[in-house]
């Protein structure tokens, strides 16, 4: 995925023009409240932009990501942010060190296989401390079944130093009748003024209905305690894009 790797440089300025991870931010924040120097675990960590503000503000980090590009620019951009960790988040292992995990701007739905997601959320509950909790971003199933096929529109263009980039971005529900899997197709434009590259990406992702994820979490040790729509809490309905979903180690 070149996303992730040939593009891990610009990666957060391609996706921030989405959000503002200060919203992010704000709601960990009102949620770790009443806790002490809080103690994090952010699975899919990226650049690590989500890690350097929370250091900021108290926290002490560890990010997992499969990206070696990736965590190469966490760790230039950020040194001290985290602890920094190469491996798939399928694939670690704490016992109780942390006062919360979590998972946004997509990462979770690269779990295709159900065996994968009991792995994440089982290794969730190992990792959080009693009366621990995390944050998952997760896409909603609903809308990625009615829509099926979305062409390659243009989502974003953006400037990252001298160079214009702009994203193409499509999808294709792939047939399934147990899981909600789409193939999704970016075509990134980058210029420089004098030349131009054109880079094709194509991403398996999987998307949930509410009451499947909570199966999944019910099924591993932990409980929802509420969904919203975004990091603004704003309430989640049938049709919103995502489950922001924060639950708890029963």
């Amino acid at each position: 995925m070149k996303l992730y790797h040939d593009l891990a440089e610009y990666y957060f300025t391609i996706e921030k023009c989405h959000r503002d991870i200060n919203d992010d931010i704000n709601l960990i924040k009102e949620l770790t409240s009443n806790i002490q120097n809080p103690v994090l675990l952010d699975l899919g960590c990226g650049t690590g932009e989500h890690l350097n503000e929370l250091y900021k503000n108290g926290f002490t980090c560890t990010g997992i990501d499969n990206s070696k590009n990736m965590l190469t620019h966490a760790k230039l951009r950020f040194p001290n942010a985290a602890n920094y960790i190469l491996s798939d988040i399928t694939n670690f292992e704490f016992f109780e060190d942390f006062d919360l995990v979590i998972s946004l701007f997509g990462s979770f739905d690269y779990i295709i296989h159900d065996e994968d997601v009991d792995k994440v959320l089982w290794n969730t509950w190992r990792a959080l401390k009693n009366k621990g909790f995390g944050l998952f971003e997760i896409w909603n199933a609903i809308p990625v079944r009615e829509i099926k096929e979305k062409p390659l529109t243009t989502v974003s263009t953006v400037k990252y130093k001298n160079l214009i980039i702009e994203r193409q971005r499509g999808f294709t529900l792939i047939p399934d009748n147990n899981k909600t899997i789409a193939e999704v197709n970016y075509i990134y434009t980058i210029s420089d003024g004098t030349s131009t590259q054109h880079l094709k990406d194509k991403h398996i992702m999987r998307a949930f209905f509410k009451e499947e994820i909570e199966e999944f979490l019910h099924n591993n040790g932990l409980k929802i305690v509420s969904v919203y729509a975004n990091s603004k809490k704003e309430p989640f309905i049938k049709t919103s894009n995502k489950l922001l979903i924060h639950f708890e180690k029963k």
